[in-house]
């Protein structure tokens, strides 16, 4: 069997078989554009009202250190998506359509608003950022309803606004509410944990005693001397000071004893070690004072002489009264050097004791030290836990004053419905048909792929009709009619019965 012949049709041809067969494809225009225009006069229009709301961060507590701004965009974002949330929510759709009620119709509804009246409600709102703009880069989006009715669309704008910042600060309130209500809990607790904490810190610090100040200066993290270091100090001091009175009076105590065998060893005595002993320097120096008096006189005088034999006199006398004053020195000295020596044994006692207490305190620093931190640590929590409650108070006063919406203007209403008029719903209609008669006409009269021996056969018992003029029998026009008549077949028959 040969391969099928491909024929071609020109434009001219197509031309002429358009305008043969005309009826073919205008009737369905006129029919489907009649079509179109009924269902334009009785389709429902759909009108659209629009409302402006902008969001305000600082009635959402979102502005952070920027009053009136948004931290980022994200942030904004969620804001916008939570009221789309909130004004598709059953709550808020049925509060606006009860406020607004059913629109005008033949059917009397027992029940205002339906599960199938909120979604609907639902598919006919919008919400939309400004033109040209992404949704939520901008602080601003508008809320839009589509209704039969440019007026219903408008009110149900107006209420599905007023119950949206009616239930934005209802929950913004239950959430303040929710916020104080575990932050007040929060707060008794630490307090009760803060009061625990300073009964046992108490308790340890009436233990410590006296030591108490020593024992916060050593956790003190700023540091300094403590009053118990500061009297070992001073103790090492007077015992230092207590050693040295002590070794000059010994030294004192061996010069008088000495002086006391041998006068004229006395008068070599440093002035030194007579400052504690007042009226033994004094009879020293009387002593001198004499002996040099009887060598001026032995200079001038003979021994023999009543001054010098007097010089001499009083030269005993100091020396005997400096003898007899030595004994009293002496006894004196050494009940010195006794206190001396229970000044010492107090000072070393004091010394010690004060080093036992400084290791008591060493012991308890770590125990002090944690209580400590323990009742900061808690005190901060305390004041955190406040400051959060203070926050969710402002935050509940916000919430039932301020609104996070405001509007932007009043409500507008499109001056069109939205959606194609009626012209365009007929022309697409009479277009459609157009195409749909071209389709039959190309199907019916178009050319077909045949064989050369089915353009060549001839029933015997058949004339061999006429050629049409125009090429039609080249073209395939002339085949015999399949055994199965379609629509077309019957449309082009009864056109041509016409014609």
């Amino acid at each position: 069997m040969q391969r099928p012949a491909v024929q071609s049709l020109s434009p001219r041809d197509l031309f002429q078989m358009v305008i043969r067969h005309r009826w073919l494809w205008i009737t369905p225009m006129i029919a489907t554009a009649v079509l179109a225009g009924c269902y334009s006069l009785v389709m429902p229009r759909k009108w659209k009202a629009t409302q402006g709301l902008l969001i305000r961060p600082e009635a959402a507590s979102l502005g952070g250190g920027r009053l009136g701004k948004f931290s980022d965009l994200s942030e904004m974002k969620t804001v916008q998506e939570t009221l789309l949330e909130l004004a598709r929510s059953k709550t808020v759709v049925t509060e606006t359509l009860q406020k607004v009620g059913p629109a005008k119709s033949w059917r009397a509804k027992s029940q205002w608003p339906t599960p199938q009246d909120v979604a609907d409600f639902r598919d006919a709102m919008v919400m939309t950022p400004p033109g040209g703009a992404e949704f939520g880069k901008t602080e601003v989006f508008y809320l839009g309803v589509l209704d039969k009715s440019p007026e219903r669309a408008a009110a149900l704008t107006t209420s599905l606004a007023e119950a949206l910042e009616v239930r934005t600060k209802e929950i913004r309130q239950k959430q303040a509410d929710s916020m104080i209500a575990e932050l007040d809990q929060g707060v008794d607790q630490a307090e009760t944990e803060l009061d625990k904490d300073i009964a046992k810190l108490t308790k340890f610090e009436t233990s410590v005693g006296a030591d108490l100040v020593d024992l916060r200066n050593l956790t003190n993290p700023i540091g300094g001397a403590s009053e118990s270091s500061q009297n070992n100090v001073a103790i090492l001091a007077e015992i230092r000071a207590n050693e040295a009175e002590r070794a000059r009076s010994e030294k004192l105590l061996a010069v008088l004893r000495e002086a006391q065998g041998d006068p004229a060893k006395f008068v070599a005595t440093p002035a030194s070690l007579l400052t504690s002993q007042p009226a033994v320097d004094r009879l020293k120096q009387g002593l001198i004072e004499a002996q040099l008096k009887t060598a001026r006189l032995l200079g001038k005088l003979a021994p023999e002489h009543p001054y010098v034999l007097a010089a001499k006199e009083a030269e005993t006398q100091v020396r005997e009264r400096l003898h007899s004053e030595l004994g009293t020195a002496i006894s004196g000295l050494e009940i010195e050097l006794e206190l001396g020596q229970q000044r010492a044994e107090t000072l070393q006692a004091r010394l010690a004791k004060n080093h036992e207490s400084q290791k008591n305190l060493a012991r308890h620093r770590a125990a002090y030290a944690k209580l400590v931190a323990a009742v900061d640590n808690q005190t901060q929590l305390v004041d955190a836990a406040r400051n959060r409650l203070a926050d969710a108070e402002v935050h509940l006063a916000g919430a039932q004053s301020a609104s996070v919406l405001s509007r932007i203007d009043d409500v507008e209403s499109g001056l069109k419905p939205v959606g194609p008029g009626r012209a365009t719903i007929v022309a697409a209609g009479g277009l459609f048909g157009m195409l749909l008669g071209f389709g039959l006409v190309f199907v019916k009269y178009g050319p077909q792929r045949q064989t050369d021996e089915q353009l060549n056969a001839v029933p015997d018992d058949v004339a061999t009709p006429a050629q049409p003029e125009g090429g039609q029998a080249a073209f395939g026009f002339n085949r015999p009619a399949p055994a199965s008549a379609t629509l077309a077949d019957a449309i082009a028959t009864g056109f041509d019965a016409h014609r």
